[in-house]
């Protein structure tokens, strides 16, 4: 069981504290560089027979960082070798299979957990998360921007469109590209329209985006939460979270970083030649958000996951909320920071934080009264560690059942063979157990957001 003493806490870290902090980092990345080799091999494997058995009309239809998260990018190339079992077939097994976890692109159903009628296309109510899918433009790179916000600061648009889903994609060749050099045929990329996840208080609440005739638009004036993904991550990771905290007032923005598993742009291909990253991107959305899109934000905020954390710990300044999910270490930048890590995560050592929250004196949250929702004020310095091996979650359970069902559906045929050859699955093959991302986004969630609220003091 991991104990933190709140009642002896050292004085704050010193420059040394820090510097090994971030030594012990390098270590780790040259550790987990050196399965590169593994991957190439594996790679060339998966590639040459799958390739030399897929028909030309399967051609035609389908058309930095913290390096301890570079065993993802590994283990999700391997993905490629489901081509001659799975995907090399006349149609996508997952979109066409009624029986998916995924639910892609459901068709003719009623209302689902979220609240959304599938029918109707277009619906009124005051009860109702904008969902606007935006981009901005960074130094000549378009990147896209997912956005949830309440209707309630929406100028009085009333009329939406309800049927929507969350475009997701998978790029394996990318993966090739970014750490063997290769340029990979596009068709092996996936394509997936996700449905919104339901979440806590959601029964009476719609996800809707404009109609087609109303004008795109964003609260004049709200609390504003940034999303950081983590590497290979997605910009609808935390859409769970995302809309549970537009629910409640916030206007929520998640960019797309450069490590994206979606691949949609070049970071290289900028305007100035200097290829952009989280920093750049990040500057730019919040220069954009009051600028150009008019927006005045009462507040901020920012949550971030795995990679994501370190893009929380450099974002904003003191007066800025700051929420880490399974982080190597909390944020200690100004004094609101919650900190969420779990002892069954197989990614990120949760042991890693254990000094940082001692020396910073961060106060620990009772997993049973974060379950129970009991809990009143919240310490501004704040950490929850799941410590209950039974159904701790692992890495990317904080992440929603869309994303991750994604990843498992397409890559569990690999899950052996990666185990086989040494290359960490980064808890997929966990997940696939345990299927927790929805009773880990109940516990979480409520956590977060409420958090949220009484710290960037949201009524």
């Amino acid at each position: 069981m991991i104990m933190i003493d709140n009642t002896n806490g050292k004085s704050p870290l010193t420059a040394s504290t820090v510097q090994r902090w971030r030594q012990r980092q390098i270590v780790s990345s040259k550790n987990n560089l050196a399965l590169l080799p593994s991957f190439m091999l594996l790679l060339a494997l998966m590639v040459t027979v799958p390739l030399s058995i897929a028909s030309p009309a399967f051609a035609l239809r389908s058309s930095p960082k913290q390096h301890h998260e570079h065993p993802r990018a590994a283990f999700i190339a391997t993905g490629i070798s489901s081509f001659g079992a799975m995907v090399l077939q006349p149609a996508f097994a997952l979109e066409n299979n009624s029986n998916s976890r995924l639910a892609i692109r459901a068709a003719a159903s009623t209302t689902d957990a979220t609240g959304i009628n599938r029918d109707d296309g277009y619906t009124q109510s005051i009860n109702t998360i904008i969902y606007q899918p935006l981009s901005i433009n960074v130094d000549g790179v378009q990147v896209p921007v997912a956005a949830w916000h309440s209707n309630v600061n929406s100028g009085g648009i009333k009329r939406f469109k309800s049927n929507i889903s969350y475009e997701h994609r998978i790029s394996v060749s990318k993966i090739g590209k970014a750490l063997a050099g290769w340029k990979l045929p596009s068709f092996i990329d996936r394509n997936f329209s996700l449905q919104p996840t339901s979440f806590i208080g959601s029964n009476n609440i719609r996800i809707a985006s404009y109609g087609n005739d109303e004008k795109q638009q964003l609260p004049q004036s709200a609390p504003v939460v940034l999303l950081a993904h983590g590497y290979l991550g997605s910009r609808f990771d935390l859409s769970h979270l995302g809309q549970a905290l537009a629910s409640q007032g916030f206007l929520v923005l998640a960019p797309e970083y450069p490590e994206s598993l979606a691949a949609s742009y070049d970071a290289a291909e900028s305007t100035s030649g200097i290829p952009i990253d989280r920093t750049i991107i990040t500057d730019q959305l919040l220069r954009i958000l009051t600028e150009e899109w008019n927006v005045q934000p009462t507040s901020y905020g920012i949550v971030g996951h795995s990679l994501g954390c370190g893009t929380v710990d450099k974002t904003g300044d003191d007066t800025w909320t700051r929420v880490c999910l399974a982080g190597g270490y909390p944020s200690t930048r100004g004094p609101n920071c919650l900190f969420i890590g779990s002892i069954n995560d197989g990614a990120v050592s949760v042991r890693r934080a254990v000094d940082a929250l001692r020396e910073y004196k961060f106060k620990s949250l009772d997993e049973q009264m974060v379950r129970l929702q009991s809990w009143n004020t919240l310490p501004s310095r704040a950490f929850l560690i799941f410590t209950n091996p039974s159904n701790a979650p692992n890495h990317i359970s904080f992440l929603t059942e869309g994303t991750n069902d994604a990843m498992v559906e397409f890559l569990s045929p690999l899950l052996p063979l990666a185990r086989a050859l040494g290359i960490p699955v980064l808890d997929f093959d966990k997940y696939q157990v345990s299927r927790d991302s929805k009773a880990t986004g109940e516990v979480v969630i409520p956590l977060v957001v409420d958090y949220m609220k009484q710290m960037m003091r949201v009524s």
